[in-house]
């Protein structure tokens, strides 16, 4: 959009702090379309608000996966939130009844870590146990210093079945530095 479109916006007193509508109410954009008009590579389109903010947290999302066995228990992530697959859990998998706990430690460059009064931390665990397979995950965040310092323990009172911790493992994480 060129400064002309904006100069109008702003003098017309249509910039708002709110929307009416996000599923109708346009936000425009400007993109490099990669050729030559009027000196600006860039041209403008609109989407809608409701669109745009999807596409923004459908960009800061991602998948990781974590062998916990060869990686060990860091994982470092790229984006604010998404879900870590832990694999290869089974040999590291903590004693019954809150008995153990082992570390996971989320990383991320682009938070400073070591204040945790600076950061928001949601953690969901989802896991799909296998026949004869007793764990309960329970997470519980223990410190900001390394990264988000994460225990891991087994909620499950009973004796460790056979195939304890070889179902799948699913973390999911929020983690915002403000």
């Amino acid at each position: 959009m060129d400064i002309l479109n904006w100069l109008y916006i702003k003098t017309q007193g249509l910039v708002r702090t709110e929307a009416n509508n996000a599923k109708t109410d346009l936000v425009a954009l400007g993109a490099n379309v990669g050729f030559q008009k009027r000196d600006d590579q860039y041209q403008t389109y609109a989407m809608t608000l409701a669109d745009a903010v999807n596409s923004a947290d459908a960009a800061n999302t991602a998948y990781y996966t974590l062998d916990y066995g060869i990686d060990g228990f860091i994982i470092d992530v790229t984006t604010t939130k998404g879900v870590i697959e832990i694999t290869n859990f089974a040999a590291d998998v903590p004693d019954p009844a809150f008995a153990t706990a082992v570390p996971l430690i989320i990383q991320n460059s682009d938070i400073t870590f070591g204040n945790p009064d600076n950061l928001y931390l949601q953690l969901s665990v989802y896991y799909k146990p296998t026949i004869d397979d007793n764990f309960i995950p329970y997470l519980l965040a223990t410190g900001a210093i390394l990264g988000q310092e994460v225990a891991i323990f087994n909620a499950n009172p009973a004796v460790a079945g056979a195939n304890q911790g070889t179902g799948f493992l699913y973390v999911y994480y929020e983690l915002y530095q403000f």
